[in-house]
């Protein structure tokens, strides 16, 4: 073996040690054979000894790496293993130290850790299984591979790990092992099988391992409040492990696993109170492919084209209290109307809201538009109910009720194109719990009053283009009183658009008029 010294730059050395290997026609490298690789390791380690280390890069005619030095140790060096062919085989030539004066700019974000760290003895079992973490249409081979500090979901100290590129034809990407040989992840987005995903369609992905890593990163707390599922990736809003006060977003793209780089108050949440927080392991993402295929049969022939799949934990409504997955499908891409599927957890259907175009009904304030709007209410919200009033109008129904989430507080639950959504929790201003109906109660009002009396009351406002526009079903309170605790229903008439100059007239349920006015 020779060894050659010559000038890096006019200062620095360099040094040359050569040694007669394979034959060219082997073509061993330095990620495709361990004797080779093994080789220039040990040429690095006789330059760097002990040393931490920043960074280490293997491509396959070269090994470099960035390791501390100086009496503090807060200097930098680079040393670069490069194989060489020659007539008679390959040399492997070391170069360095090259200083780097402000070697941890270099590294993004910068880290240094020790070689125990690292974990090197494992490098060859983790460069042969990294091609299988890669969906590549044929056995893909390591083209490039480094080790830097990065981050780890669920941790919040850093950890070595390898960035290693896959290339087999065209498909090319990148997997992400821990030191220890854990996978953690993988880009697939340039691989045949991600370039053609979608995760609302296809089920063969893996759902159930995916929810047991998420599990594993917000450790199986009630702390998700929100999975979207998109064509690319599953997005998780769930508080963040290091700070309860804020919510992370987190992603899971087939391959791997990232969080967001910006995070929101939890108040975003708690104050709307749109989803109470909810496990992971209860949310039914492993059986996301059977919850869509459950939304599928419900939704009207021909509707497949899926808008938006989305689970949250709505406030406990009646018997309701778990996850619900919200999926809204269209019979075309870029569609107006929707039909809106909710499906429990388990694969089971909790409601369903037709487009307009395909309801049974023309308006909420029809008969048959107030009979769907009482069944929809009581599968949502449960038949035992107590509420204060429902009210209709042409496109939608609502229902105020007291809010179990805020003792002393009241909801309103809107049933409209989008079904039910819940809005925001308001103090009690009139309402007190006598003034309570049951959906029993709700219905024994006289079907003339809804199928006569509008259009009398239209004539009667004697304006053209008059309408009614709202219909209110209450007991009364604090208005009108019935000693035999009989209840109300009130129509309001006006001018569209705004309804303005408009008047009213209300009815007992048995149809007995009992005041008006405009």
């Amino acid at each position: 073996m020779a060894k050659l010294l010559r000038l890096l730059g006019g200062v620095l050395p360099f040094l040359l040690l050569v040694s007669f290997g394979l034959p060219a026609s082997a073509q061993s490298t330095y990620l495709n054979d361990k004797q080779t690789f093994d080789t220039a390791w040990t040429l690095l380690a006789e330059q760097i000894g002990d040393s931490d280390l920043l960074w280490l890069g293997l491509e396959p005619d070269s090994v470099s790496v960035i390791a501390a030095t100086g009496q503090s140790g807060e200097e930098f060096n680079l040393w670069t293993v490069r194989r060489i062919k020659k007539d008679q085989g390959f040399v492997d030539s070391v170069r360095g130290p090259m200083h780097m004066a402000d070697g941890p700019k270099f590294i993004v974000p910068p880290g240094r850790y020790s070689q125990a760290e690292l974990q090197i003895s494992r490098l060859w079992t983790i460069l042969s299984n990294a091609p299988d973490g890669l969906p590549t249409s044929a056995p893909g081979e390591v083209t490039a591979a480094t080790a830097s500090l990065g981050p780890v979901l669920g941790q919040t100290n850093w950890a070595v790990k390898w960035n290693i590129s896959i290339k087999s034809g065209r498909e090319f990407g990148q997997v992400y092992v821990l030191a220890d040989g854990r996978l953690d992840g993988a880009d697939i987005s340039h691989t045949e099988r991600g370039r053609s995903m979608n995760l609302r369609t296809q089920s063969d992905w893996p759902f159930e391992n995916a929810q047991g890593r998420f599990a594993d990163i917000f450790d199986g707390g009630e702390n998700v409040f929100k999975i979207s599922v998109l064509t690319h990736g599953v997005e998780i809003d769930a508080v963040k492990p290091a700070d309860p006060a804020q919510v992370q977003g987190y992603r899971w793209n087939g391959g791997s696993f990232r969080q967001s780089a910006v995070s929101k108050p939890i108040s975003f949440y708690t104050l709307t109170g749109g989803s109470l927080p909810f496990a992971i392991t209860a949310s039914g993402l492993a059986r996301l492919p059977q919850i869509l295929a459950a939304a599928r049969a419900e939704a009207p022939a021909g509707w497949t084209h899926i808008d938006r799949v989305e689970a949250t934990r709505p406030p406990p409504a009646g018997s309701e209290s778990g996850v619900l997955w919200v999926i809204e499908l269209q019979s075309a891409p870029g569609g107006r109307e929707k039909a809106v599927v909710r499906v429990r957890p388990d694969a089971s259907i909790h409601s369903v809201t037709l487009p307009e175009s395909l309801r049974a009904f023309e308006s909420y304030m029809s008969l048959k538009g107030m009979s769907d709007a009482f069944v929809q209410f009581q599968n949502a919200l449960g038949k035992d109910i107590r509420f204060f009033e429902m009210t209709f109008r042409e496109d939608r129904a609502s229902i105020t009720m007291p809010d179990p989430e805020a003792p002393g507080n009241v909801v309103d639950y809107t049933l409209g194109s989008s079904g039910i959504t819940r809005g925001f929790s308001r103090p009690r201003i009139m309402e007190n719990d006598v003034d309570l109906i049951t959906f029993a109660q709700a219905a024994q009002f006289h079907h003339q009053l809804i199928t006569h009396v509008p259009a009398m009351l239209v004539k009667a406002f004697k304006t053209e283009n008059a309408e009614v526009f709202k219909i209110k079903l209450w007991n009364g309170a604090p208005f009108y009183k019935d000693p035999k605790g009989a209840l109300f229903m009130q129509m309001y008439v006006g001018v569209p658009p705004q309804h303005n100059n408009s008047g009213h007239a209300v009815f007992q349920f048995d149809g007995e008029y009992v005041d008006g006015g405009r």
